[in-house]
């Protein structure tokens, strides 16, 4: 924790809440963006674009990566039978989440996400309150 906004745990004014800095780009929130999502930021948008611009391969990687979870959890709940997930280093916030893919096969299915980054705890409460996932 550097209690700077980046982790979470900042005061955060420029986020209007606690530990929520949009000024400072979030690898979460980055990554989001690189898989066209919509959960990010100025300062998220001017990193990936950085990446890009500087001839990182990372869209082919981070496509694959996400490619690859979808075929390794629909794999395990269709094929294999399982019920219960755990992920471990969640990726949140984007689509495409393992909650997602292994209730599209079995609605039943639990998933349990772990983190130690507070900021991606904070993006999945609000984008998932009230419903079990």
């Amino acid at each position: 924790m550097t209690g700077d906004g980046r982790d979470g745990t900042g005061s955060g004014e420029t986020g209007g809440s606690p530990g929520f800095d949009v000024s400072v780009a979030h690898p979460a929130r980055v990554y989001n963006f690189l898989l066209g999502g919509k959960d990010n930021f100025a300062a998220d948008r001017e990193a990936a674009h950085q990446m890009i611009a500087g001839g990182a391969k990372v869209l082919v990687g981070v496509r694959a990566n996400r490619a690859f979870l979808g075929r390794a959890v629909r794999f395990l709940a269709e094929e294999a039978g399982l019920r219960q997930f755990l992920d471990i280093g969640t990726g949140l916030p984007t689509e495409g989440n393992t909650h997602e893919v292994a209730q599209a096969i079995a609605p039943r299915s639990r998933i349990v996400y772990v983190d130690n980054d507070r900021c991606k705890f904070g993006c999945a409460h609000a984008r998932w309150s009230g419903r079990a996932a």
